[in-house]
């Protein structure tokens, strides 16, 4: 699932996807002035955590969202 954060004219592209061997999760977070960041979580509870403290500092700093859009 992909989620966008806008401010202004730019947004910032998260995706929370399987990982790549299958055995836990990813959390990949694109931001237009660097490069992309992907974390990688054992289970769904530091996922989910993650997600939820990425969602509140992006709000602090004046992003709105998140838009959710599927596959």
């Amino acid at each position: 699932m992909y989620y966008f954060f806008r401010r202004g004219a730019v947004s910032i592209r998260c995706e929370v996807r399987p990982d790549s061997g299958g055995e836990g999760y990813e959390l990949v977070i694109d931001r237009p002035d660097s490069a992309i960041r992907v974390e990688r979580f054992s289970g769904p509870r530091e996922l989910n955590q993650r997600w939820a403290d990425l969602q509140r500092a992006l709000t602090r700093e004046g992003w709105g969202g998140p838009h959710a859009r599927g596959l």
